[in-house]
């Protein structure tokens, strides 16, 4: 059967760590954005703390474009960090620096929310991968978020790369998770009726001075406050760019699938935020290992078989996206495990989380040519 596919642009933001030789965080984020920004514009950013760097993709057209940014822009903020003796790290956490000895960017955004939200801010030493897939009409905008909500716990278990804090290990494959939900406004999304609906909840909630702007909604799944998108939260940052363009791209086939069932008169079936959590918390604990629930048969399922019936649920979509090759990389993860895997398998050979830092720096420039500068 032909299948009409809307061709959905996506862009991707990235969040870095900056590392030195020794594998300690260092606070290098305004001298690097300074250095960086001749080349990627204002797409680098700096985040609260001074070790974090953000990029951000231009509106990409498919994930064949997102390859050339996200390797381009990997490139370029590695070799400017190689001439301060300094490397670039993707995961969702730190294996060892410590939150309380990282300085904070000197912005008036984040003092304001320091002074909001004070340790729980002053705690945020997570990095994420958001992905972002336009579509341009804000019904089905909200439409396709709350279907996909569902699929929120299984792109969490394909992503994790955070089992460390503050040099332990914690039991999760995603403890970047645990951080980040002590923040208001945080989670797995409610079910709107419609745009009207989400849009009188945020001017709910600015008129009582919950939040300034839609931008303070923090939830794993968003309409964006300002761009034309949906916007996903809920992934660790990826530390093989495979897997950054692999998400990205079940991301952006999930929804294609999703209005392809539109178009044909065919619903996905929406599920309870505390039901989608209890998927959540198991793709938290366990990542590529995990049981999790199949609501409609009531019962678990291996996150391995999961990740073939997600395969299978956008196989008609992945040609007319080109991201076939992209999304079954998902074979891949689901046959050697995430990043969190090979950070354990790492620390369990070794005994050092020095050596897990530096084999995450090896993957992180993992298929990414090197790029020469003026």
């Amino acid at each position: 059967m032909n299948v009409d596919v809307q061709r959905l642009t996506i862009g991707i933001e990235e969040e870095f760590q900056i590392v030195d030789g020794d594998g300690q965080l260092k606070s290098h984020a305004q001298a690097l954005i300074g250095a960086a920004q001749p080349y990627l514009e204002e797409r680098v950013k700096a985040e609260m703390m001074q070790s974090v760097v953000e990029i951000g993709t231009r509106i990409c057209a498919d994930v064949g474009e997102a390859r050339r940014e996200i390797a381009n822009a990997r490139g370029t903020l590695a070799t400017l960090l190689k001439r301060d003796g300094l490397r670039l790290v993707s995961a969702g956490t730190h294996p060892f620096s410590h939150w309380r000895e990282q300085l904070v960017t000197e912005q008036e955004r984040y003092k304001v929310l320091e002074e909001e939200l004070q340790d729980v801010i002053r705690q945020l030493l997570i990095f994420g991968l958001h992905v972002h897939v336009g579509i341009p009409d804000r019904e089905q905008r909200i439409e396709v978020m709350n279907e996909a909500r569902y699929f929120l716990p299984h792109l969490l278990a394909i992503s994790t790369s955070s089992p460390f804090w503050v040099t332990r290990n914690t039991g999760l494959k995603s403890y970047r998770q645990i951080v980040w939900q002590r923040f208001p406004r945080t989670g797995i999304p409610p079910e709107f009726s419609s745009w009207d609906e989400y849009e009188n909840y945020v001017e709910l909630l600015v008129r009582t001075n919950c939040i300034d702007d839609g931008k303070k909604i923090w939830w794993d799944l968003r309409p964006h406050a300002i761009y034309p998108t949906i916007e996903f939260r809920v992934c660790d940052a990826a530390t093989k760019i495979d897997e950054t363009l692999c998400i990205a791209g079940l991301i952006q086939a999930i929804c294609a699938k999703l209005l392809v069932l539109r178009a044909r008169n065919l619903g996905f079936r929406r599920y309870m935020p505390g039901l989608i959590q209890e998927n959540k918390w198991r793709a938290m604990r366990g990542g590529m290992d995990a049981n999790l629930i199949d609501f409609g048969k009531e019962t678990e399922v291996p996150m391995r078989d999961l990740a073939e019936e997600l395969l299978a649920f956008v196989d008609d979509v992945l040609d007319p996206l080109g991201s076939r090759k992209e999304v079954e990389y998902l074979r891949v993860i689901a046959r050697d495990g995430t990043s969190a895997d090979r950070q354990i398998r790492t620390f369990e050979r070794t005994g050092h989380l020095h050596a897990v830092v530096d084999n995450l720096a090896v993957e992180t420039l993992e298929g990414v040519p090197e790029v020469s500068l003026a």
